[in-house]
């Protein structure tokens, strides 16, 4: 069948919703493989060779089965340009941190850091929309696990969570890749319909790696999909790919067949997401961490520096401040004037001063330098009472808000706090004066 008429027979699927499972009270316990056969018939005994070939082994709860499958890998491979093994390095210097940071792994165990993903039959959070493919990948010693569950029909979704969630410990972390909005919520939802049959969900702490993705390269990259991330700072290149897109189709197209044939490409890629996840965290924790910064950009450092200041790890924010200002532009300027920013916070007012004008020597962007021109006004009117040199700050400070409001044509340029400023400083210079011609 053509891709076009796949998608035609996806839209008719799409529309209806799969059939849930009735709920029973309480918690059966697993029937064994024996029971099952005798009682069931929906293994698919007639392609048990091509699921024993991919590796999956069936899963037996209540009468029904799900699939999983378990593959190793040596800590020591590669994955693009990156070792598993630097997850290791990564984690031990989270350790050593004094301050929390959003990625810090301090105080949790490297294996229980569980790297998730799932595979869907569509994008909604509606009840139609199921999850047929979730799982993880994990260090154990000096492996890389990848463990995969899979559900083979609507009718298998206890048995699917069932197997997914027996293997989970209450210190658990996940690692995923926009988890947080769309593949735990999907779960949660998922497992309302089974929730009296199967074990409770765990309450996670969760690390979602696209909010790191997007502070870091947003401004660098078109697009901050898994990816474009992977090929652009991982240097991995996915070669005859089945693009997760076509995961709903083939699915459907699975449960018509029965044929696990046609799921193999998402069985790879799915398992390529959750290995890539490994090697994305060591690679943003390198960078945060300055253990191997050789890559990273100006830009990359600025960002970073942005969000160290924002948890108010201000020595670790000035640490990537100082190496964005290494290169002419406007990301020093911006660079400096965070800088000046942090140590007027400190009230080290001298300090602050200098990179407020290392900032307008520097400046190639208008906004900063409407920025550096204020913040030394304010500095020159509360600390140093030079009202006239404030004045005059305020003044630059003005003009530089004018000509960045005439070069991107805004019709009213924000002014008010400015003009309020220097009518203030006018009336403190004018009183000054008074009092000088006085003596």
């Amino acid at each position: 069948m053509s891709l076009q008429g796949k998608l035609q027979r996806m839209k008719g699927y799409m529309n209806n919703e799969v059939p849930e499972r009735s709920h029973r009270s309480g918690r059966p316990e697993p029937t064994s493989a024996g029971d099952f056969e005798k009682t069931d018939d929906r293994f698919p005994f007639s392609h048990e060779k091509l699921w024993k070939k991919y590796g999956f082994e069936p899963h037996f709860f209540d009468g029904e089965y799900s699939l999983i499958r378990k593959r190793s890998y040596k800590i020591t491979n590669y994955h693009g340009n990156r070792r598993f093994s630097e997850l290791k390095e990564v984690h031990e210097a989270w350790q050593g941190q004094k301050t929390e940071h959003p990625l810090s792994t301090k105080g949790v165990h490297i294996e229980d850091l569980l790297f998730f993903d799932t595979e869907t039959t569509g994008l909604s959070s509606g009840a139609g929309t199921s999850i047929f493919l979730m799982g993880y990948s994990r260090i154990k010693g000096d492996y890389v696990e990848v463990v995969q569950h899979f559900m083979p029909g609507p009718a298998s979704e206890a048995a699917f969570f069932h197997g997914f969630l027996s293997d989970f410990q209450p210190s658990n972390h996940l690692v995923s890749y926009n988890g947080k909005a769309f593949d735990w919520p999907h779960v949660k939802s998922r497992h309302a319909f089974v929730r009296n049959e199967v074990p409770k969900l765990p309450k996670f702490g969760h690390f979602d790696l696209l909010h790191a993705a997007r502070r870091l390269w947003k401004y660098e990259l078109p697009s901050c999909r898994l990816s474009i991330v992977e090929s652009e700072r991982l240097k991995i290149k996915r070669r005859n790919e089945t693009p997760g897109s076509l995961a709903p189709i083939l699915y459907f197209e699975y449960l018509e067949h029965k044929n696990p044939e046609e799921l193999e490409g998402i069985f790879r890629h799915h398992e390529w997401d959750v290995l890539s996840l490994i090697v994305l965290f060591a690679d943003i924790s390198k960078r945060l961490l300055k253990i191997d910064d050789t890559h990273s950009s100006n830009i990359e450092h600025l960002q970073m520096g942005n969000w160290f200041a924002q948890v108010k790890d201000f020595g670790a924010a000035c640490d990537h401040y100082e190496k964005a200002a290494l290169t002419h532009g406007n990301t020093q300027s911006t660079a400096y004037l965070k800088l000046g920013m942090i140590y007027k916070k400190q009230k080290k007012f001298t300090e602050a001063k200098r990179f407020f004008e290392r900032s307008i020597q520097s400046n190639t962007g208008l906004s900063s330098l409407r920025e550096s021109y204020e913040e030394l006004a304010k500095i020159m009117e509360h600390q140093d009472k030079d009202f006239e040199k404030a004045l005059f700050f305020t003044g630059k400070a003005m003009n530089a808000e004018l000509e960045a409001a005439r070069v991107a044509r805004h019709e009213q340029p924000k002014l008010c706090r400015l003009k309020k400023r220097m009518d203030r400083l006018e009336k403190k210079v004018a009183v000054q004066q008074e009092r000088s011609e006085g003596r």
